[in-house]
């Protein structure tokens, strides 16, 4: 029986379900996979904290703090800083357990515990630990939370431009330039700058923080020349090497925020490429190969590292050749198809032979063995990355139908097994792919015709690919008849539609269809149909296209769509000038949030080349 003090109604014991919890939990952080995203058990561990903030899950990552591998108490401390995120102003437990690992013997564990100790609202405990502890990396560490990782009201920074540290000082004018007034930026520059020349590199894994803080200060003034000046002192060597360091990711940043910036910019970078020791150079490299405009300007600087670089499969090898591979430059189909021939592909690899197929440098006879063997690997990556390249080479791939017959066969086989009601977009792609091969994928047609559940022609792909390949219209026009499922969205059927306009042109009621589908609601339809719209109908819809495609034009996926539509329409497109002039005139980067700083650049560069070319298609 449970014991229980008279009067009391006795105390259930615990549950067995919260002791598997706390074990699945402990076992997680153990192995360290309850950090990976999307983990079930991650997952598990946030809906139960945000049930109970102090309960038993939460007590038990606290324990882990202690543990005796440095790796756990990382862990725990750094899941436990994620946690804090969106909770109380005050989560008084794990604040005591990052007190207590102030000192922990392990660095790492120590500036873990300072984000947390600041995260979870230690703040008057961590001001008091940068006044006493001794251990210069915790003091800095303790510093930049205060300074720049407080949720609501961030440190002074005034006090800590006189603290002993430079590292401390520079830190605090860092955070005071972002809102210090005229008057006071040219001393707080100045002392940056110098302060700065005081580090070693013994701070490199901080240069990168610096350089980025930097910048987004700067930018939060609006000072782009101030930035792009600093920038170019720095890579010059005021600040000594390790204020290069700080310098390239100064200018990276640059780089990310204003599109001048590629302009003013690389031809300092590309002096380090040329003559920096290979470290610095490195980062140089990175920086320029970021940005699709500075890897143009620098094109010959990059290239010329192609031949002097002995491990053609390191990462700064692959970084330049997929840099100047996707800007279309030809001296990268050596590397490129060097690269493929070495093994596994690597990342961005589909984006670089479209470079090659671009500029006419693309070698069939060796991408096509190279398709073939992906194909027949397996392996689900690769059978993709295969798809898509056989997809972009069309006819020329008519030698993997057989590979491409056999992965279609299996991925149909394994999605019945799983019960699964619409079709993977990997049997979409494969089916796709087919058709892209034309006359040449005959072989195909008994599967493709075989395909007759109502998902797997969602969007028309299975009628689509049997009309490219056999030259028959039934098929589309079949499935152009036949009602979406789908309720919520307009699918995109445009490729039927410019298939039939290349195949003899549209009946009165496909041009209805078309009509209605285009012009019925938002979305990727709208956009891609238009064009269809524009070749059927041609002036006598522009003013209905005039009314929905500029509010595309700041789209990273449907802009440079919109503006082909629109450059195709030539002179009669003149009324979106204005919109695509306005998109061209804009001094810093569009906010697209497409995942990184780096694919926000980049996706605001093709649009800024795409809206170019369209106000030269369509002015006077």
């Amino acid at each position: 029986m449970t014991a229980r003090t008279p009067g009391q109604d006795p105390v259930p014991a615990p549950p067995a379900v919260d002791s598997d919890r706390a074990a699945a939990v402990t076992a997680a952080v153990l192995d360290g996979s309850v950090l990976t995203p999307g983990a079930p058990l991650r997952t598990a561990v946030f809906d139960a904290v945000r049930a109970d903030r102090d309960g038993p899950v939460t007590h038990e990552l606290i324990e882990l703090t202690g543990h005796h591998r440095p790796a756990v108490r990382r862990t725990a401390l750094t899941l436990l800083t994620e946690l804090a995120f969106n909770g109380p102003p005050s989560w008084q437990g794990p604040i005591e357990a990052a007190a207590a690992r102030l000192h922990d013997p392990d660095p790492d564990a120590r500036r873990a515990a300072v984000r947390l100790l600041v995260r979870a609202g230690g703040t008057d405990r961590a001001r008091t630990a940068l006044d006493t502890h001794t251990d210069p990396a915790t003091r800095i560490a303790l510093a930049d939370a205060l300074l720049f990782h407080l949720p609501h009201t961030p440190c002074p920074p005034g006090p800590l431009r006189t603290d002993p540290l430079p590292g401390i000082r520079l830190a605090a004018c860092i955070a005071e330039l972002r809102a210090a007034p005229e008057e006071e930026w040219a001393a707080l520059d100045a002392q940056a700058v110098a302060e700065l020349a005081a580090l070693s590199d013994r701070d490199a894994d901080r240069a990168r923080t610096l350089g980025s803080r930097w910048g987004d200060a700067l930018s939060r003034q609006d000072r782009e020349r101030h930035c792009y000046a600093t920038a170019t002192r720095l890579l010059a060597g005021a600040a000594g090497a390790y204020g290069r360091r700080v310098g390239v990711h100064l200018a990276r940043r640059a780089l990310q925020i204003w599109r001048a910036a590629p302009a003013a910019l690389t031809p300092h970078l590309a002096a380090l490429v040329r003559t920096a020791p290979p470290a610095l150079r490195d980062l140089a490299v990175d920086a320029l190969c970021a940005s699709r405009t500075a890897t143009r300007l620098a094109a010959d600087d990059l290239a010329a590292l192609l031949p002097a670089t002995h491990q053609p499969l390191s990462d700064m090898a692959w970084t330049i050749t997929y840099a100047l591979a996707t800007v279309d430059d030809p001296r990268a189909a050596p590397s490129v198809h060097a690269r493929l021939a070495s093994g596994a592909p690597p990342a961005g690899a589909v984006a670089a032979v479209r470079g090659l197929l671009r500029s006419g440098t693309a070698d069939t006879s060796q991408l096509v063995p190279f398709v073939r063997q992906l194909l027949r690997s397996g392996d689900s990556l690769s059978v993709l990355t295969a798809t898509a390249m056989s997809n972009d080479l069309g006819p020329a791939a008519a030698a993997c139908v057989p590979e491409l017959i056999e992965a279609l066969r299996t991925e149909c086989a394994l999605r019945d097994a799983q019960g699964a009601e619409w079709a993977h977009h990997r049997e979409l792609r494969l089916v796709t792919a087919l058709g892209r091969i034309g006359a040449p994928a005959e072989a195909a047609v008994p599967l493709l015709e075989r395909l007759t559940r109502e998902s797997r022609q969602r969007a028309g792909y299975r009628a689509l690919a049997l009309s490219r390949i056999t030259g028959e219209r039934h098929f589309i026009e079949s499935a152009l008849r036949s009602p979406s499922r789908l309720r919520r969205y307009v699918p995109d059927r445009s490729a039927l539609f410019e298939w039939l306009l290349d195949h003899g042109g549209l009946t009165p009621e496909q041009s209805r269809r078309l009509r209605d589908l285009v012009f019925t609601r938002p979305g990727g339809m709208q956009v891609f149909g238009a064009r269809a719209v524009w070749r059927h109908e041609g002036p006598a819809a522009a003013g209905e296209l005039l009314a929905v495609l500029p509010q595309y034009l700041d789209d990273d996926l449907f802009g440079p769509v919109a503006m082909a539509t629109l450059a195709a329409m030539g002179e009669h497109a003149r009324p979106a000038l204005p919109h695509l002039r306005a998109l061209i005139d804009r001094r810093t980067r569009l906010p697209l949030h497409a995942g990184s700083e780096d694919a926000d650049m980049n996706a605001d560069e093709q649009l800024l080349e795409a809206a170019r070319q369209t106000v030269t298609a369509v002015a006077p």
